[in-house]
C-alpha cells in the first residue's frame, strides 16, 4: 500500500522522543516520560502495517527497507560509543557495553536487561546503550509481522488479518496484566507484552481506510475526539512514574489515545495542526537518530561526572543531542534510504563491517572482564583477586547457603539473611578475619516473607547471633520491624541490623583525576542511600540498628573510595571488592556488638563448610 504522507505522524514522534529524553534526562516534571516508546510502539504497528496491507508484497524488499531505515544508523551510533566507553569506563561497566554491544547487534538487548538489571533499576543512567531493547522489541516485530500478515491473507484474506491481530493483541494484553505482577522486568522488556501496542496501531492501519470513509474528519465531534485524542496521549506523561509496573492498565491511556490520533487526525483537526507545526515535524524527522543518540550523551556525560550533573547541564545537553541526530538523519539515516545512493551491496558491507566490529569489540570486553588487568586499582595483576570484583567475590558467600548448623555447643553460630548485602556482610567477616572461628550459614530470604522453610527456622532457633543485612529503606522498614518482633519470639539469639552502604555518585569519574588526589578523594553518598540510612536508625531500636554508612563517614558525611594502598573498595559504588571488604570489615567489626559477634567461644572453633 502506497502510505501518503502525514506530517502529523512525524509531530506525535517529536512528543514520544521528547519525552524519552527529558525522562533520561531525568526530569522529575515528566515522571512518566518513558510512555514515549509506548507511543513510537503504536505508531511503528501503524506504518509497518500499512506497509504490509497491500498483496501481494515483497517479504525481501520489506526486511531489505528495515535494514535500511534501522541499521545504518544504529551501528554508526554502536561504533561511536565505543572511544568514549573504552576511555570513561571502569571494567565492569566496560564489560558491560561490551555485552550490550554484542547483544544490539544481535537484537537482544531487551533480553540481556531483562538478565542483568530492570530499566529503573540503580545504575542503568550509565549504561549508553540501555535504550536499545526498544530497538530489539521493534526488529522481533519486523520478523514476525510480515509471517503472520502471509499466512492469514492465505488462510482467509484480508477478512482474517483484522481478526487475528486483535485476537493476538487481546492476548498479548491479558499476559501484560498477568506478567506485569509476576514478572515486571519481562513484562517490560519482552515482545509478549508489547504486542498489544503495536497491535493497536495496525488495528488503526486496517480499519482506518472504512471509518474515514463514514465519517466527516471536519466534524466538531471528530475534531473534539482529536483533542481529546492528544491528552490522553501527552497526560500519562506527568502523572505516571516508575515506580507503577508498566504496561499494564494505565498504559491504555497513551495508548489509545495515540491510535485514535492516527485513526482520526488530518490538517482539518486542532490537535492535527499543532502536531503538524514545522518545528515539531523537523523533530520528528530526526527522531529515530535523537533517540540513538540522547542516551549515550547522558550516560558519558554521567560518567565523567564527579557528582550527578545539573538540571541545567542536562537542559544544555539537548541541542548536543539534536545536532548529532540530524547530522545522523542526514549523512547516514538519508543516503541509506536511498538506493540511488546506497546500493543494496554498499548497505549490506557497510552493516554487515559494522556488526563485525560490534561483535568483535563487544566479545573483547566481554572475555577481558573490561580490560580488568589493567587496573592495579582493583589488583588486576594479582591472581588472588581475579576479575569480577562485585560478582563472583559477592557471589561466594552462597558456598554458606542453607547449610545446617553442625550439633557443637562450643561454636559460635551466625546466621546471615539477606541479599547481596549480607553477602558482602560475611565477606567483610571473613576477609578482615573476624568471622573465621564461628560457624556460619546464609539465608537468601527476604525482610517481607512471612513463613520460614523448615530448615530455615531450624537455623533460627539453634543460632547465638542472627544478622539482617539486605539494606533498610521507607518501603522495607515495616517489613524488618515486623522480622526483628519475630525472631525475639522464637529465639533467644541477638538480632543485629546492617545498615546501608554507598561510596559515591561515581567512581568512573575519579579516575579522571590526577594520582595525588584521587586516591585521597572522599565522596558523598548518594541522596538515597542517606535517606534510607536515615529511615532505618530513626526505625529500629539503637541496640539492634549498626549505622555502617555513619562508620565509614567523616565529619563532612563523606566517604572513602579506595583503601590505603590504592585499592577500590567498590566497583559500583555498593557491593565490596575484596580490598574493599577487607578494609571495611576491620573498621566495621570494631563496632562493640560486632566485636561481641566475632569472639570464639573456644580458640578452637572453626567457619563450618558442612561439606
Amino acid at each position: 500500500m502506497t502510505q501518503k504522507y502525514r506530517p502529523e505522524i512525524d509531530g506525535l514522534r517529536a512528543i514520544a522522543v521528547i519525552s524519552v529524553i527529558l525522562f533520561h534526562a531525568g526530569f522529575t516534571t515528566v515522571p512518566g516520560g518513558f510512555v514515549g516508546v509506548d507511543i513510537f510502539f503504536v505508531i511503528s504497528g501503524y506504518l509497518i502495517t500499512q506497509i504490509l496491507s497491500g498483496h501481494p508484497f515483497s517479504i525481501l524488499q520489506f526486511y531489505e527497507r528495515r535494514i535500511r531505515r534501522t541499521l545504518p544508523a544504529l551501528m554508526v551510533m554502536m561504533l561511536i560509543v565505543m572511544a568514549p566507553g573504552y576511555a570513561l569506563m571502569l571494567p565492569d561497566d566496560l564489560e558491560n557495553l561490551g555485552q550490550s554491544l554484542v547483544a544490539t547487534t544481535l537484537f537482544a538487548n531487551n533480553i540481556l536487561l531483562l538478565m542483568t538489571s530492570g530499566y529503573f533499576a540503580e545504575g542503568v543512567e550509565f549504561k549508553p546503550l540501555m535504550h536499545t531493547w526498544s530497538i530489539g522489541v521493534e526488529i522481533h516485530y519486523y520478523i514476525v509481522a510480515p509471517l503472520l500478515m502471509m499466512v492469514t491473507y492465505r488462510l482467509g484474506g484480508d477478512r482474517a488479518t483484522l481478526p487475528a491481530i486483535v485476537t493476538i493483541s487481546l492476548i498479548s494484553f491479558l499476559f501484560c496484566l498477568y506478567a506485569s505482577e509476576m514478572k515486571p522486568d519481562a513484562n517490560f522488556y519482552l515482545i509478549f507484552s508489547r504486542a498489544w501496542e503495536l497491535g493497536a496501531g495496525a488495528i488503526v492501519a486496517l480499519i482506518e481506510p472504512n471509518v474515514r470513509s463514514r465519517t466527516r474528519s471536519d466534524s466538531i465531534v471528530m475534531k473534539s475526539v482529536g483533542v481529546v485524542a492528544l491528552l490522553m496521549t501527552i497526560a500519562p506523561m506527568f502523572w505516571l512514574s516508575s515506580s507503577t509496573s508498566l504496561p499494564s492498565w494505565p498504559t491504555l491511556i497513551p495508548v489509545i489515545g495515540a491510535a485514535i490520533l492516527l485513526l482520526v487526525l488530518d490538517k482539518n483537526h486542532t490537535a492535527g495542526r499543532l502536531l503538524a507545526l514545522p518545528p515539531l515535524v523537523g523533530l520528528g524527522l530526526i527522531s529515530y537518530s535523537a533517540y540513538l543518540y540522547h542516551q549515550p550523551v547522558f550516560a558519558f556525560t554521567r560518567l565523567a561526572s564527579l557528582k550527578e550533573p545539573s538540571a541545567t547541564l542536562m537542559v544544555c545537553l539537548i541541542p548536543v543531542i539534536l545536532v548529532l541526530a540530524y547530522l545522523s538523519w542526514r549523512f547516514v539515516e538519508t543516503p541509506f534510504r536511498n538506493r540511488r545512493v546506497a546500493s543494496n551491496k554498499l548497505t549490506a558491507n557497510m552493516v554487515g563491517a559494522s556488526a563485525v566490529v560490534c561483535l568483535a569489540a563487544g566479545l573483547a570486553m566481554h572475555f577481558t572482564a573490561g580490560f580488568y588487568r589493567s587496573w592495579p586499582e582493583l589488583a588486576g595483576n594479582d591472581p588472588g583477586f581475579g576479575p569480577h570484583q562485585n560478582v563472583a567475590f559477592n557471589m561466594s558467600a552462597f558456598r554458606l547457603l542453607n547449610l545446617p548448623f553442625k550439633a557443637d555447643p562450643d561454636q559460635v553460630k551466625i546466621l546471615v539473611i539477606g541479599n547481596s548485602f549480607a553477602r558482602d556482610f560475611i565477606n567483610m567477616g571473613i576477609e578482615s578475619g573476624r568471622l573465621e572461628e564461628q560457624t556460619l550459614t546464609y539465608s537468601d530470604i527476604g525482610h517481607c516473607v512471612s513463613t520460614f522453610p523448615p530448615d530455615l527456622e531450624n537455623n533460627i532457633r539453634q543460632a547465638d547471633f542472627i544478622v539482617l543485612a539486605s539494606g533498610v529503606d521507607a518501603a522495607t522498614l515495616p517489613c524488618a520491624q515486623n522480622r526483628i518482633a519475630q525472631f525475639r519470639t522464637v529465639t533467644m539469639a541477638k538480632v543485629l541490623v546492617i545498615g546501608t552502604k554507598n561510596f559515591g555518585w561515581n567512581n568512573n569519574a575519579i579516575m579522571l583525576l590526577p594520582p595525588e588526589q584521587r586516591y585521597s578523594y572522599r565522596a558523598f553518598p548518594s541522596a538515597k542511600a542517606v535517606e534510607a540510612d536515615h529511615v532505618a536508625a530513626n526505625g529500629i531500636d539503637p541496640d539492634v540498628y549498626i549505622d555502617l554508612l555513619r562508620i565509614i563517614s567523616d565529619g563532612d558525611g563523606r566517604v572513602p573510595v579506595f583503601t590505603p594502598d590504592h585499592k577500590f573498595i567498590s566497583q559500583d559504588r555498593e557491593h565490596l571488592t575484596r580490598a574493599g571488604a577487607k578494609f571495611i570489615g576491620n573498621i566495621l567489626f570494631e563496632h562493640p556488638a560486632l566485636k561481641a559477634i566475632s569472639l570464639p567461644k573456644n580458640a578452637g572453633t572453626k567457619i563450618s563448610q558442612n561439606n
